[in-house]
C-alpha cells in the first residue's frame, strides 16, 4: 500500500549564502556521550540562525534533585545598545551581539544552562528514548530557546504583577557566571511583544501600571498572545497563545507558548512549558522561528504550515507519489530545501540544483 503524505510538514528553506551562527559551549560534569548530544543540539540551532558573533553557553550538568526541573536557563542581557531596535527593553546578550554585529559582553557567557543529572535522560541522537526516558536533545533545544530570548522578567507577589524587578536572589541557590543585571523595572523584548485578547500591549503602563494588580490579572488571564507578525504568519495568521494560566507559575508562565494550544504533534510544541518522557521534538517549529525573528534575530529558515504559505506553493495536498514545491518567488537560487516530519526527523533534503543532501 502506498503511503499518503498529509502535508502537515515543516519546510526549511536555507539561504546558503547567509552566515550561520556558531555556538561555543563550555561544559562541566559531562562525558563524551553528553558532549556529542550537546554539539548535535547546538548544530540544530546554528543552521537556523544568522549571526557573526559566536553564541557562548556555559553548560552545567548537575544534580538539581529528582523533583527539580529538567533544565533551567539564565540568559545574560543587554539594553539600549547602539543598534537596539526598541529602547528600554532587555535583549538576550547573544541577540544583542548579533544585532550589533560585535560582542558587547566581552568575557561573559551569553547564557548559563543547568541540566538536571538526576533525570533519566536519553542521550542518543535518533529521537528514540526508551520507556521513562526524557530526550536530552529535545530538552536542551528548549533551554537554548530561552537563552536566545524566549523569556520574561515578570513575577507576581500577593496578586501584584510586575516585570523588571527580579534580582540575583531569584536564581537561588544557583548562581550566574555573569553579573546579574539590574533590570530597572524594564521588560524583555519578549514581554514587549505580548498582548491580551483585546490587542492591548501588557507593557503599556498607561493601561497596566508596572507593579499593579491590573498587571497581575493580565498575567493570570489565560488570554495573552505573542503579537509578532512572523510568529502570527506561521500560526495561520493568528497571534500564538502564551502560557498564562489562572494561577501564575514561576518559571513557566509567560516564558512559553500555551501547552494546550501547541501539542508536540503540531510541530510547534518545543517551546511549551511541559514535556513528557519519550516526547521528542528536534525541530524549533515555524512559530518559534517566527517569534525569534520578531524579537530581532536574523533567521536562515522559513517555516510554513500547510495553510500558511504565501511565498510559495505546495501541491497536491494530500500527496502520494510526488510533492511539488513552487519556489518561483525566491530569487536566490543558492538554497537548501528540507522536509521534516513532526518529530524533527529529516525526510528528504535537496539543494536547489536538485542535488540530494539526505534521503
Amino acid at each position: 500500500m502506498k503511503k499518503i503524505f498529509q502535508l502537515v510538514v515543516y519546510l526549511l528553506i536555507t539561504q546558503l549564502s547567509l552566515s550561520q551562527a556558531t555556538f561555543s559551549v563550555t561544559t562541566s560534569g559531562t562525558n563524551p556521550q553528553i558532549d556529542s548530544a550537546i554539539q548535535f543540539t547546538a548544530d540544530i540551532w546554528a543552521v537556523r540562525l544568522n549571526s557573526a558573533v559566536p553564541i557562548k553557553i556555559k553548560f552545567i550538568y548537575a544534580d538539581l534533585t529528582a523533583a527539580g526541573p529538567l533544565g533551567i536557563t539564565f540568559p545574560n542581557g543587554r539594553k539600549n545598545f547602539s543598534l537596539a531596535p526598541t529602547s528600554n527593553v532587555w535583549y538576550a546578550s547573544c541577540l544583542a551581539n548579533s544585532i550589533e554585529g560585535t560582542e558587547i559582553n566581552t568575557g561573559e557567557f551569553d547564557m548559563d544552562i543547568y541540566m538536571n543529572s538526576s533525570t533519566n535522560y536519553y542521550f542518543g541522537l535518533d529521537g528514540n528514548p526508551g520507556p521513562g526516558q526524557y530526550d536530552f536533545v529535545s530538552v536542551f533545544l528548549h533551554e537554548i530557546g530561552h537563552g536566545l530570548g524566549a523569556l520574561t522578567v515578570s513575577e507576581i507577589n500577593t496578586g501584584i504583577g510586575s516585570y523588571g524587578f527580579l534580582t540575583s536572589t531569584s536564581t537561588f541557590p544557583l548562581v550566574t557566571s555573569f553579573p546579574f543585571p539590574t533590570l530597572e523595572g524594564l521588560p524583555t523584548i519578549w514581554d514587549y511583544q505580548m498582548i491580551n485578547g483585546a490587542g492591548d500591549r501588557i507593557t503599556d503602563t498607561l493601561l497596566f501600571a508596572n507593579q499593579s494588580i491590573a498587571l497581575g490579572d493580565e498575567f493570570e488571564s489565560n488570554d495573552l498572545y505573542f503579537s509578532g507578525a512572523n510568529a502570527s504568519a506561521a500560526n495561520f495568521g493568528n497571534p500564538p497563545k502564551i502560557f498564562a494560566p489562572p494561577s501564575y507559575n514561576d518559571g513557566s508562565s509567560l516564558h512559553h507558548f500555551d501547552e494546550n494550544t501547541f501539542s508536540a504533534a503540531s510541530g510547534n510544541g518545543l517551546m511549551t512549558p511541559f514535556i513528557s518522557n519519550q516526547e521528542v521534538t528536534h525541530n524549533p517549529g515555524g512559530v518559534l522561528m517566527g517569534a525569534l525573528e520578531d524579537i530581532g534575530w536574523s533567521v536562515n529558515v522559513v517555516g510554513v504550515n500547510q495553510n500558511s504559505a504565501s511565498t510559495f506553493t505546495i501541491y497536491p495536498n494530500p500527496a502520494m507519489d510526488f510533492l511539488n514545491i513552487d519556489l518561483s518567488l525566491y530569487s536566490n537560487s543558492n538554497m537548501e530545501i528540507s522536509i521534516l516530519d513532526l518529530t524533527g526527523k529529516t525526510v528528504i533534503s535537496k539543494r536547489s540544483d536538485g542535488t540530494d543532501i539526505h534521503k
